[in-house]
């Protein structure tokens, strides 16, 4: 079973109703440190850990066809070969009753899915792309959190913009072939965050990619806080780190400071066309 988009409460419940089904002597719950899920009774297993010798064999010989696999939270990498995916799936092996609970169906895009379908039946879904019939086959429900984003345009001078051009040609003049040619938007939009320090509004909370700022008012994603409201400086390098802020902090809708530059067009962009993703999934998705 997979469940999209609930809260812990309702996940603890999930598990509950799930035992009163089915045959379970004993639950494990693996979770990255940033989102733990306590169950009474359940043996807590943190998502490092799944690889640690010191817990890989040991829980290779407890877990048995009895027990119920929680997967918390734990898509935490589109590498769908990678080695905590992997040892993840020796535990899978061992029992039939899995849930996994996941904020979103993905990091970037639907492919990602299959990472949590591997979790329920890797020998099935091996090898195989992602394909909507396979929404069907399991019990997939989620709770649709509509997310919506606009643009707070700010006027920049033009010697800003001379500043702009001018490190956009360095950049493109200093890259060498072993580079990656993505760390000139990277680099241009912290650049286009450093321009935007008149237009932080000291009544509002900000949240930027990195702690440049040394403002009471401006955070960085992985100081955001649970309940507050933040408008968007520059956005993360790392989709994760995206997805992570709005699983900790529950915003919704997000006001990003627009530069009018063309590298802070890039981002919002993609930043909407993620959103449309993530609808389009909902669309085919039973509703929790």
């Amino acid at each position: 079973m997979i469940v999209l988009g609930i809260d812990d409460h309702r996940k603890r419940q999930e598990v509950t109703d799930y035992t009163k089904k089915n045959r379970v002597e004993k639950i494990f719950v693996f979770y990255p440190e940033r989102f733990p899920l306590e169950y009474p009774g359940a043996k807590p297993i943190e998502y490092r850990e799944i690889i640690m010798y010191r817990t890989f064999y040991p829980l290779l010989e407890e877990i048995h066809p009895d027990c119920l696999l929680v997967f918390n939270e734990c898509l935490r990498t589109q590498n769908r070969s990678d080695l905590t995916y992997n040892c993840a799936h020796h535990y899978c092996n061992q029992t039939p009753h899995k849930i996994v609970f996941e904020h979103f169906p993905f990091i970037e895009a639907r492919d990602d899915f299959m990472i949590l379908l591997d979790f329920l039946d890797k020998g099935r879904y091996k090898g195989k792309g992602f394909s909507w019939e396979f929404l069907r086959e399991q019990d997939v429900r989620a709770v649709r959190h509509p997310l919506a984003a606009e643009a707070i345009s700010i006027a920049l001078g033009p010697k800003l913009r001379q500043k702009y051009q001018a490190k956009k040609d360095q950049l493109f003049a200093e890259l060498t072939e072993e580079q990656d040619p993505d760390i000139i938007p990277r680099h241009l939009h912290v650049l286009a965050g450093d321009f935007k320090k008149g237009g932080i509004a000291a009544d509002r909370l900000h949240v930027a990619r990195n702690a440049r700022f040394k403002m009471e008012n401006v955070v960085t994603y992985k100081e955001a806080e649970p309940g507050k409201e933040y408008t968007i400086i520059d956005f993360p390098h790392r989709r994760l780190d995206f997805c992570d802020f709005v699983k900790t902090t529950g915003q919704r809708r997000f006001r990003f400071i627009h530069s009018g530059l063309p590298v802070d067009d890039f981002y919002f962009s993609e930043l909407t066309a993620w959103i449309g993703r993530l609808e389009e999934f909902y669309a085919q998705t039973d509703l929790y």
